[in-house]
């Protein structure tokens, strides 16, 4: 297979092509999007043309390593995943990986760890990995796979660099994305009396603010790629659209800071009046940001 038989997007594809190509590639990777298979797949290959020894593109599809790996035989080719389908990531997984990661190859140069439904992990399964996700060993690889980034703890999404199949699913509800939408048109909006209107509902209901807040993380991110000369996806476009005309790319960039931060707070069980009155200073804070690119 070449990496045009993936519905990759176009930059991404090159991204990858390219990186491969020179031996950069990032230590860390989410592939999110698509179908589960897509993604299996696609972390396969991936992990194939990583400890790929042909000479040429990679992978190479004849030499030793490759037939191993098209053999899923491999043993520096790993997959993870949760015991059962939307079963917890568990605690435990993350340590072996962690610990093993440490271990030299046993083929080759590089080992490859593909954990699948990483978006599946929790707090303490995360933590077990944060640090080994950050700072890898020397020719340790991470591809971890996910419905959509919008799914994944913002500690874990910050270390890797995300690469997006086609075909995906919308995470959000009709009712989340309205919520969303409504908030980051007020967060534009002269009246600060807006954004207070459309947050309050949120403060009895600690996994709507969770869930809001994951969707405006996606409006956030996808304005900046709007405004950067990139495509919103469907589900964002408008209100991308809105925050792209009225905002700055520092802007853009602040708030999609400020929604990951109180992400992270929402996943600490902060106190819900004050994560609502938090969402409403930090967005506005940085929406009035000043200085400009």
């Amino acid at each position: 297979m070449s990496w045009s038989d993936y519905s990759l997007t176009g930059g991404d594809r090159q991204f990858l092509e390219s990186r491969l190509r020179r031996g950069t590639l990032p230590q860390t990777l989410l592939l999110e999007g698509g179908s589960e298979e897509e993604r299996r797949a696609l972390a396969k290959e991936i992990a194939a043309a990583l400890v790929c020894v042909g000479a040429g593109e990679r992978p190479c599809g004849v030499c030793r390593a490759c037939v191993k790996s098209r053999a899923n035989s491999h043993p520096d080719i790993k997959l993870y995943a949760p015991e059962k389908k939307n079963s917890i990531f568990k605690v435990e997984t993350c340590r072996e990986i962690r610990q093993d990661a440490f271990v030299l190859p046993n083929d080759g140069e590089s080992k490859v760890y593909i954990l699948e439904d990483s978006q599946n992990m929790n707090d303490s399964s995360e933590n077990a990995l944060l640090k080994i996700l950050e700072e890898p060993p020397a020719g340790v690889y991470f591809v971890l796979t996910c419905d959509s980034r919008f799914s994944m703890l913002p500690t874990v999404l910050s270390r890797a660099v995300v690469l997006s199949l086609a075909g995906e699913a919308c995470p959000f509800s009709a009712e989340t994305l309205e919520t969303a939408s409504n908030i980051a048109e007020a967060v534009v909006s002269p009246n600060e009396l807006m954004l207070l209107r459309q947050t309050a509902p949120l403060e009895k209901d600690r996994d709507a603010i969770k869930t809001v807040l994951l969707c405006l993380s996606g409006i956030f991110e996808n304005a900046l790629k709007l405004k950067n000369g990139g495509v919103a996806a469907e589900q964002f476009a408008e209100s991308a659209a809105l925050l792209c005309d009225k905002l700055t790319n520092r802007k853009l960039y602040a708030l999609w800071n400020a929604a990951e931060a109180l992400r992270a707070d929402a996943e600490r069980n902060a106190n819900t009046n004050l994560l609502v009155t938090g969402l409403c200073y930090r967005l506005r804070r940085a929406a009035e940001n000043k200085t400009e690119f």
